[in-house]
């Protein structure tokens, strides 16, 4: 077998960055712009300046167009030549379309869970994620209930144990809780009626049943489509952020 010789830097080169350096980077930057959108520091219809991200991240135009490429393919931005990177600014027949498929999917997880509620630690684990979002009855606060509720959703995906499953959903929520961050009118009453809704699905899930779950799921998204389409976070052109 031959022997693998590591080089010395060569005094005044930069080193060749190792093979998966640039992925790593790429994904860096996905994270970092994914989250900002999810908690609302980019809103919908914010312009992306490559030059300022370049200097904010401490990476290269390659690393962070490849990372607008995967955003745009994840519905979380828009790229359009000659007009740069904008956070996606959805319209009521695209949201109306994303529940149509969360229905699907999701209901579909919640049929699954329930039907692998009892292996391993899935019971401990998902009740343990729906005790955590109960503090949102004493103390409503909406950003933090916005996380908690993609944590419910998420658990009842990882009860699946389907990987794949899990990143076509993750897909179809994003820009939807995108949405939601921007919900400020009767917020308290949007928390209170969620944390019912997720009750029943929670129930047909740990009592085994996947039509309970699977009906608790749809009405409980139904619910959440008629909040999205009425809201003036989606309904406001002229001042969504």
């Amino acid at each position: 077998m031959m022997q693998q010789v590591k080089k010395s830097p060569v005094p005044g080169k930069t080193p060749t960055p190792a093979i998966g350096r640039s992925g790593e980077t790429v994904s860096r930057i996905v994270g970092l712009l994914t989250e900002q959108i999810l908690d609302g520091r980019l809103a919908p219809g914010q312009r992306l300046i490559s030059s300022d991200l370049v200097e904010q991240f401490g990476v290269s135009r390659g690393p962070l167009r490849e990372a607008f490429r995967q955003l745009d393919a994840e519905r979380l931005i828009d790229v359009a030549p000659n007009r740069g990177a904008i956070v996606r600014r959805l319209d009521v027949g695209e949201v109306m379309a994303l529940y149509q498929i969360r229905v699907a999917l999701e209901g579909f997880a919640a049929r699954m869970a329930a039907e692998k509620i009892d292996e391993g630690n899935n019971r401990s684990y998902f009740t343990e994620i729906l005790e955590r979002g109960q503090r949102h009855r004493e103390n409503p606060i909406f950003a933090a209930f916005i996380v908690d509720n993609r944590e419910f959703h998420q658990a009842i995906v990882r009860l699946c144990g389907n990987p794949e499953l899990g990143r076509l959903i993750d897909k179809y929520q994003q820009p939807v809780f995108m949405i939601q961050l921007r919900q400020v009118i009767g917020t308290e009453q949007i928390i209170k009626n969620s944390l019912d809704e997720h009750d029943k699905i929670a129930e047909g899930i740990l009592s085994g049943s996947p039509e309970a779950a699977y009906l608790a799921m749809q009405t409980h998204l139904h619910h959440s489509a008629q909040l999205i389409l009425s809201s003036p976070a989606l309904n406001n052109k002229t001042h969504i952020t």
